[in-house]
């Protein structure tokens, strides 16, 4: 095992490079003429001609990813983001709205408006559990048709680009199953990318139902191409048939880590953070009380954890600042996306008629830890990395070979006023920005509404507006409620009163209920009985965030509200309330694609999901493949999972037979001390390991030993899946660059799993 050496120089180098509707009857948009559910294309054919300015609105759904309260300007930041300042400018902004812990239930809940537990996605859609918990199943129920299906079934045009992660990920392989991807999701067009991140970069693509490579262009971004192919969407839409609306989910990665831009965004804000992130959120705050973001009296809340700038190092700061210069100009970049699809909306007409509801999914994430990292995946594994480690790596953030993740402190900032983060059932975790543009439609341009409103509620309100009613039967299945309520009503009274009084949030095993200005959050300790878990209580129409419990004050209505969470619990799929072990998140779906102890692939075979993958983390395991050198020239990659930052190769080079296994820049290498041979041979490595964190590997030739050593491991390396006969994306080894195929001939490359049992 050896430290990889020369590794930070070169990759220096690489990053330099590198919602009652109230509107009057002459706006409101007429129903197209023909059957409501005859499909899209009878519809199309069938539909009287209308003009832009008669027919039914477009819809666009925007969703930032892990973006906090405060980091739109709108919404009191000091981050560039001009275009979505004119959108909310245009239309309106939302200080009580509330999405859900997550990503995936956050998805989930905003296409089908149902709560997100009720429909399977009660967790991230890497989690699918048994029958035994139903609102865990990583995936949306055909009971909860999806707002494209609706919108498809009434004439629309449907499409979207961007994050998904509302399919199991062990579905996502190039031989599916395609059910809950998003063309069986009621989407006719989908460009983007299955899994909750992916790299900047070099993406992992899926363009409809098919696997793609990371287009070969100068100065790729995913941001860049997200937006190419959404207007290249709406552009052979109106241009070929104009008088049919569209919807378009339009899904960022930003700001999820990787948070990775070029260079000039960063240099935007340089010395703009040197001030350090108390002062900042102190800022953030009273911009937000002067934008009326928030009430006059809302308290700043604290999180002890986070250390005061003032007591941080001279380099904690140097590394710090560079953090938030990234989350910054990854947040500019997607704002200038945003603008230039607005700008293209108008161009062709489109934008007086266009719904647009802009969001984000869930609050900042703490995952970076008090330093930041370099790699997300790492910190699930109880990697923390070091600033010792960090500081070389100053140069890379933002760039191609480092996935970064700025630290907790600025998460802090990004949540403000709010406590807690991502994951929690805290505000922190729930509070977002919610924007809803519509030149023809809302008339109070500029305006702040102040009424709770659920991510749920988002597509009730879509229906209500085109004045529809949700299908008792979509595809022949009977649909389940829709549990949002419209909030169409607020669009020209900001007086209304709310429509939605009470909505719950589960996460295992933390939950929380809100009612009528009133939420009580309950956190559970692992092992202990759910009976004995500490409930708060928060007057949050008074107590904005959520900074003072009055528990003991009030212990008939904690009572009230634990007997609703109950009630609506049951309603919900939620009971009985089970704990989320470790085992349980480790569980393989009997049936899919990684449940089973033996894998052989074919040449050709294309990219395969982490969680699809033989589950060479936790068990013992071989490789085996037959293969063919017409002389000494023939090399290259047999199998390879992950990226250079964490994954395994397995690969010939300079005659030699190579196993590597990158565990955070931690290098296990093993090589063959004998020349493979030319002509056929049968080339293995065999995996023992002792336990979760390694073993020993052997290489052979022939079934003759020819290399052994200790191979450090970690249960999860990478998301970036598995390849055969190459290294897409980024490549695991830095002894070899792209994708180095194998240019020799392999009948199949297989892969034989055996359990490791902890003790045995």
């Amino acid at each position: 095992m050896t430290a990889r050496k020369g590794k930070t120089n070169r990759l220096l180098k690489t990053a330099a490079v590198g919602s009652a509707f109230a509107l009057t009857a002459t706006i409101t948009p007429p129903a197209f003429s023909g059957q409501q559910n005859e499909k899209a294309e009878t519809n199309t054919a069938n539909s009287t001609r209308q003009t832009n300015a008669e027919r039914k609105p477009n819809i666009i759904y925007i969703v930032l990813d892990d973006i906090g309260y405060s980091d739109l300007g709108c919404y009191g930041s000091e981050i560039k983001t001009p275009n979505i300042d004119k959108l909310a400018k245009a239309g309106l902004r939302y200080t009580n709205f509330n999405a859900c812990p997550l990503s995936s239930p956050t998805r989930a809940s905003l296409l089908t408006g149902r709560e997100n537990n009720s429909v399977g996605m009660g967790m991230v859609a890497n989690v699918s559990l048994g029958p035994d918990r139903p609102n865990l199943q990583g995936s949306v129920t055909p009971e909860a048709g999806t707002i494209a299906e609706i919108l498809k079934e009434d004439g629309y045009a449907t499409f979207g680009v961007g994050k998904w992660h509302l399919a199991p990920l062990y579905s996502v392989t190039p031989a599916g199953p395609f059910d809950y991807w998003p063309l069986s999701k009621g989407f006719e067009r989908y460009y983007g990318f299955l899994d909750g991140e992916t790299d900047q970069y070099h993406p992992q693509l899926v363009n409809g139902d098919e696997l793609v490579p990371v287009p070969k262009k100068t100065g790729y971004t995913l941001n860049d191409d997200l937006l190419a192919h959404a207007k290249q969407y709406v552009s052979d839409q109106v241009s070929i048939y104009p008088d049919r609306p569209f919807f378009l989910y339009y899904a960022f990665g930003t700001n999820h880590s990787p948070q990775q831009v070029p260079e000039k965004y960063i240099d935007m804000y340089s010395g703009v953070y040197d001030k350090g992130w108390d002062k900042i959120r102190e800022e953030r705050f009273e911009r937000e009380k002067a934008l009326s973001i928030i009430p006059k009296n809302t308290v700043l809340t604290a999180d002890l954890a986070v250390k005061s700038w003032n007591s941080l190092s001279a380099d904690q700061k140097k590394l710090y600042v560079r953090f938030m210069q990234c989350y910054a100009g990854y947040m500019t970049q997607a704002d200038e996306e945003v603008g230039r699809l607005i700008s293209y909306l108008k161009e062709i007409g489109q934008y007086d008629n266009t719904l647009i509801v802009l969001i984000g999914d869930n609050g900042a994430t703490s995952s970076g830890g008090p330093d930041g990292t370099d790699c997300f995946v790492s910190t699930m594994t109880g990697r923390v990395a070091s600033l010792k480690e960090l500081l070389p790596k100053y140069g890379l953030i933002g760039g191609p070979d480092m996935q970064a993740l700025y630290p907790s402190g600025w998460a802090l900032v990004s949540n403000t006023p709010f406590n807690k983060y991502k994951g929690s059932v805290y505000a922190g975790a729930l509070r977002n920005p919610l924007i809803i543009s519509w030149p023809r439609g809302i008339r109070e341009e500029g305006s702040i509404r102040t009424q709770y409103v659920h991510v749920a509620d988002i597509t009730p309100t879509v229906l209500d507006v085109l004045k529809l009613k949700a299908p008792g039967v979509l595809k022949g299945i009977t649909q389940m409620p829709m549990y949002g309520t419209s909030i169409a009503s607020t669009f020209d009274n900001p007086s209304v009163p709310e429509v939605r009084t009470s909505f719950i949030t589960y996460l295992d095993p933390n939950r929380a209920i809100y009612k009528d200005g009133w939420k009580a959050v309950a956190t559970h300790k692992n092992g202990a009985p759910f009976e004995q878990d500490t409930w708060e209580l928060f007057k949050v129409s008074e107590d904005y965030s959520e900074s003072n419990d009055v528990a003991a004050r009030y212990p008939e209505k904690l009572k009230e509200l634990r007997s609703l969470f109950m009630s609506e619990a049951a309603k919900y799929k939620i009971l009985p309330l089970k704990e989320l072990s470790m085992a349980a998140l480790a569980f393989v779906k009997p049936g899919s694609a990684a449940s089973r102890s033996s894998f052989i692939y074919y040449p050709g075979v294309g990219h395969i999901n982490v969680t699809a993958a033989p589950p060479v983390g936790t068990n013992s395991f071989t490789i085996t493949v037959p293969i063919e050198r017409a002389d000494k020239n023939r090399s290259g990659v047999l199998a390879a999972m992950g990226d250079e930052i964490g994954g395994y190769t397995f690969y010939i080079q300079n005659d030699r037979l190579v196993f590597l296994y990158d565990k955070f820049d931690t290098i296990s290498k093993i090589t063959s001390d004998i020349d493979v041979p030319v002509g056929r041979s049968t080339v293995k490595f065999d995996f023992k390991r002792t336990s979760m964190a390694g073993g020993t590997g052997t290489l052979y030739i022939n079934d003759q030993k020819v290399g052994e050593g200790e191979v450090k491991t970690a249960p999860l390396v990478s998301l970036e899946g598995l390849d055969i006969g190459k290294d897409t994306c980024k490549p695991v080894a830095l002894a070899y660059e792209g994708e180095f195929p194998f240019t020799g001939r392999f009948d199949y490359v297989k892969f034989e799993m055996a359990r490791f049992i902890p003790g045995h």
